[in-house]
């Protein structure tokens, strides 16, 4: 349940989330229902064991467990998942501080999904995992949502800026995924692809504190982050429309 205290079961990832855990429940945005709705369509019925893989605080988390679903939720960051455990309190969720790689199941899950999260996972293993997690016809549900400026010199001046005040090298970007690589996976099947669209005007000022749990900007020290976020809200309005279209993905255990 929601009250459990999250035990190590494995090696957190490289980047603190932990320290912006506080601004990630509060400026990431929540997912819709509809996602919800959406995948247990295409499962036929509602999941009775469900495993999320890098949970945050619980955003997707509160969506997923309800009902007749319960939730095994892996966390990395043990400042997250402690907030995750505050936030599903009541739910039937299990929190455990691991990562996908580390996570030994008794029983397979009739989904196993991520939310914003799958590139963290080590991209030689990762299919396999998913399909060895599964059961006979589970369901794999990956998703993330965009968030793109819409108006395109905004999103130019706020390119131009990262350009210059941002390491070369994002860690996020180490392990893209595609739904190509989805296709190909040896025991998946199935696959399908829908995006759930999502544009509206958004405060500036949430948008840069968005910004302020990015990987990218985690990688900047505290006063480099500061003076990096403040660069970008100098080129911003006070209100810009912002394309947050979710971008689900999905297939099946043979």
């Amino acid at each position: 349940m929601g009250d459990q205290r999250p035990r190590p079961t494995g090696a957190a990832r490289g980047l603190d989330f932990g320290s912006v855990a506080s601004d990630y429940e509060r400026f990431r945005l929540e997912y819709p229902l509809e996602l919800v709705d959406v995948v247990h369509r295409y499962a036929g019925r509602p999941p009775r064991r469900a495993l999320e893989v890098g949970a945050g605080t619980g955003k997707a988390t509160r969506l997923f467990a309800g009902g007749a679903t319960a939730v095994t939720a892996l966390e990395p960051d043990p400042d997250m998942a402690a907030l995750l455990v505050e936030r599903t309190s009541g739910l039937r969720v299990r929190t455990l501080v691991s990562t996908f790689e580390a996570f030994a199941a008794d029983e397979p899950f009739d989904l196993v999904y991520a939310a914003a999260a799958w590139h963290w996972t080590d991209p030689t293993s990762r299919w396999a995992r998913a399909v060895r997690l599964l059961a006979p016809g589970g369901v794999l549900a990956l998703f993330r949502r965009r968030s793109v400026i819409s108006e395109p010199a905004l999103r130019a001046a706020v390119d131009a800026v990262e350009r210059e005040v941002l390491p070369a090298a994002d860690p996020a970007a180490l392990h893209p995924w595609s739904v190509a690589d989805m296709e190909a996976a040896p025991g998946l099947t199935d696959t399908f692809q829908r995006d759930l669209g999502a544009v509206g005007t958004v405060e500036s000022d949430a948008y840069v504190g968005r910004l302020a749990t990015v990987s990218a900007y985690l990688l900047l020290g505290p006063s480099e982050r500061a003076a990096a976020l403040s660069r970008v809200r100098e080129v911003l309005p006070d209100r810009l429309e912002v394309d947050s279209t979710l971008e689900l993905a999905m297939a099946r255990r043979l």
